[in-house]
């Protein structure tokens, strides 16, 4: 038993250095392209955001809050496609260093590369599952509440002392302008307000005022006044001389809606528990089986990844790189596709509408990819 025990124990001994030295090379240059991806990702998105605060529809205060809050959805769909790319960096490298064909000869084949990388697929799907099914929809829901309560926010919270905020909504636009701002005791100095329509009765027409100063206000319903002071009020159509004339001393313009109740998320900032309740909602089950997709391109990836990776040195590492990325690429734009088609569909949904196919299409070609050569040989000999 004792020299039973010791001979496992050098059967082992080899097995764990590969496990390690595998699982460290694929831990450092996944971490590196994940970092590298979310900085191309989040800078993207960032400039997107930031021309919108520049145009008034969001504060500048809460951009680093809303991208926190979309990061972990940056990361649900960068970690499997770094995982993916690491493996074929690594397990290339080690092709391409004849690392692979020394480890054949030793009897460490692909079963042993496959059980070496158990523990990172292991992680990365536990990270997905963690933040497509409970952590991205918490994000989005708190997003999508930061624009709602954006779209109240009063002039005082978004102008800028010198620069035209131009807000639209629907059938009229209102241009602010303010020489000053003091935010301490909420007055506004020199302010222009000017308000075209373009959808009822008074189309053209544009209501221009001007005042001293001018203050918020707000009314027993919740509704936002910007309080106007010694001013004068234009009306009339650019080009024409029938215009109105007003001087007042003081005047009210409506810059808010009356407080109510926030709307319900959008369905990919509702829970998973309950989408889970909505079976009948094409929406929900497009996005429960889009969550559940993340999860599941993980494991197929990372597979399809090892027989990708082998190369021969002579050609180079990068040779199957683009056909591979490639291959990704098309496995979620599909996902995406079928995701768009099931949430569009009215009414009953067709039995092949379902993300099932696509990743029993992708599973097949994996097995092709191990086994097709073999097949392939069979074949001709018979």
């Amino acid at each position: 038993m004792p020299h039973t025990a010791k001979m496992e124990q050098v059967r082992a001994g080899p097995t764990l250095i590969l496990h390690r030295y595998i699982n460290r090379q694929v831990f450092v240059t996944t971490v590196l392209v994940t970092f590298i991806l979310v900085m191309v990702l989040v800078s993207g998105r960032f400039i997107k955001y930031l021309a919108e605060a520049a145009a008034g529809q969001i504060a500048a205060d809460a951009l680093f809050l809303v991208m926190a809050f979309r990061l972990p959805e940056f990361l649900q769909m960068i970690l499997p496609l770094s995982l993916y790319i690491s493996l074929l960096l690594v397990l290339g490298r080690m092709h391409m260093d004849n690392e692979m064909v020394v480890l054949q000869a030793g009897g460490q084949g692909h079963g042993r590369v496959i059980r070496s990388l158990v523990v990172p697929v292991l992680v990365a799907v536990s990270v997905v599952a963690l933040f497509s099914l409970y952590v991205t929809p918490r994000g989005d829901a708190e997003v999508n509440r930061i624009f709602e309560a954006q779209k109240g926010r009063s002039v005082l919270e978004l102008l800028t002392p010198g620069r035209f905020l131009v807000r639209g909504s629907d059938g009229s636009q209102r241009a602010t302008y303010a020489e000053s701002l003091n935010r301490e005791d909420g007055y506004l100095e020199n302010v222009f307000v000017a308000d075209a329509r373009f959808d009822d009765s008074q189309a053209g027409r544009v209501l221009t005022v001007w005042a001293h100063t001018g203050r918020l206000v707000q009314d027993e319903n919740g509704i936002n006044y910007l309080e106007l002071r010694d001013g004068y009020q234009y009306q009339g159509k650019p080009g024409e001389a029938d215009y109105q004339e007003v001087a007042f001393e003081k005047a009210r313009v409506r810059i808010g809606s009356e407080n109510t109740s926030s709307r319900p998320p959008k369905v990919r900032g509702r829970t998973t528990s309950e989408l889970l309740q909505s079976p009948g909602n094409n929406q929900a089950v497009a996005e429960l089986q889009w969550r559940w997709s993340l999860v599941l391109t993980v494991p197929i990836m990372c597979l399809a990844a090892i027989p990708l990776a082998k190369v021969n040195p002579r050609q180079g590492r990068f040779l199957r790189m683009i056909p591979a990325v490639l291959g990704y690429m098309l496995y979620v734009g599909l996902l995406l596709t079928m995701r768009s088609w099931m949430a569009d569909t009215g009414g009953e949904r067709p039995w092949y509408y379902s993300m099932i196919w696509i990743h029993a299409l992708a599973a097949v070609a994996v097995f092709f990819l191990y086994y097709g050569d073999r097949l392939w040989r069979r074949r001709r000999n018979t």
